[in-house]
């Protein structure tokens, strides 16, 4: 049973002693936040106009390069990402970096192939790279051009072993990821005990692409800086870091007026960060890198945004060049040695049976 509670209390409110103080803590508008510029010491700092990829790359190659001894897998693995919007020159500077290997162990013991959007062509060709050639290669590099696309055609799954020689599905980009990571593992598989294996990826995106690709590299050279605000520009920032962020972004507005400015190069590696300039290889010097894999053309695309009315048409007039052009153009069948050499004996009795029946009586 509830007891009445008295009307007069023992419990008598005493006034507080704290004090709430007005805060000094005040809303900005994030729209009118202006990022901290670097002065012009900080960004002379981290500006290198002497710097080539050479000296870079000299940080991160030992010298000299591992010796296996016995059957010991003793090859040293890199991992660069190629950062940018097409058309910076992506391309050149992955060239750059294989021409850098060649002036380093000379142009017979590099070996570099390319793919673009097509990942699996690299490993399907890389045989190519040892077949004519008695002892492996020195150095190989291969490149996976616009890595961004290539990922996100790898659908499906295959059906590979387990250790314990169980089969069972695995997803595509997983299975040619894991390829990609162990490299080592696969060119060990092919005979190659030691020497240098570069792995290329040149990304337009870091959104949605697989994080081991950014937090396993030696090596970040950045093209562009991207959208500001976009997660592919913060990214970005936070890897060069502020000041040399801000350098690149710079040298990128220059290059929108003089083409010459798309040369300048953001790099960040364990031996430092920067922005240098990656001279073009030259126009008529042989490129290193073989491509392998399909190509996508600009006539491919254009064959896809046909209406449909239209595609058959188009398809029937392909059609008929294609066999016109079989009619027109058909090359001449090829002829060995030991065929000419039959030809030429052929001949030479026929001009001596004509001999013999026709001015050998007039003689006599």
């Amino acid at each position: 049973m509830a007891t009445p509670e008295s009307e007069n209390t023992d419990i008598i409110p005493t006034p507080s002693s704290i004090v709430r103080a007005p805060s000094e803590i005040t809303t900005v508008n994030s729209g009118l936040a202006k990022t901290v510029i670097p002065s012009k010491d900080s960004l002379a700092k981290v500006t290198y106009y002497k710097l080539d990829l050479d000296t870079i790359l000299d940080g991160l190659i030992p010298d000299p390069l591992p010796v296996s001894i016995g059957k010991d897998n003793a090859i040293h693995h890199l991992n660069i990402i190629i950062f940018g919007k097409p058309n910076t020159g992506k391309t050149t500077l992955s060239e750059s970096i294989a021409q850098a290997l060649a002036r380093r162990y000379g142009q017979e013991n590099v070996k570099a192939l390319r793919s673009t959007r097509d990942l699996p062509a690299l490993f399907e060709n890389m045989d190519k790279l040892f077949k004519r050639f008695r002892k492996p290669p020195k150095a190989v590099l291969l490149f996976a051009d616009d890595m961004t696309k290539a990922l996100k055609k790898l659908s499906g799954t295959v059906v590979v072993k387990d250790s314990n020689g169980q089969l069972q599905k695995m997803r595509k980009i997983d299975y040619w990821l894991d390829k990609w990571y162990d490299i080592r593992g696969e060119l060990f598989k092919r005979g190659m005990r030691q020497g240098l294996v570069i792995m290329v990826a040149a990304l337009h995106r870091f959104y949605g692409g697989d994080i081991d690709l950014r937090a396993d590299a030696d090596l970040l050279l950045v093209r562009s800086t991207g959208t500001p605000g976009t997660f592919d520009a913060n990214k970005v920032e936070r890897m060069l870091g502020p000041v040399v962020y801000y350098a690149m972004r710079q040298h990128e507005v220059d290059a929108l007026r003089d083409r010459k400015e798309l040369a300048w190069t953001a790099y960040v590696a364990k031996t430092g960060s920067g922005v240098f300039r990656v001279p073009r290889p030259p126009v008529t010097k042989k490129w290193l890198m073989r491509n392998v894999g399909s190509s996508e053309s600009s006539e491919e695309t254009a064959v896809e945004l046909v209406e449909p009315n239209k595609k058959s048409e188009l398809s029937e007039a392909s059609k008929k060049s294609a066999v016109e052009g079989e009619l027109t153009i058909q090359p001449r069948p090829h002829r060995g040695r030991w065929g000419r050499r039959f030809i030429i004996a052929t001949a030479v009795l026929v001009i001596l049976y004509l001999a013999w029946e026709y001015i050998w009586p007039l003689l006599r």
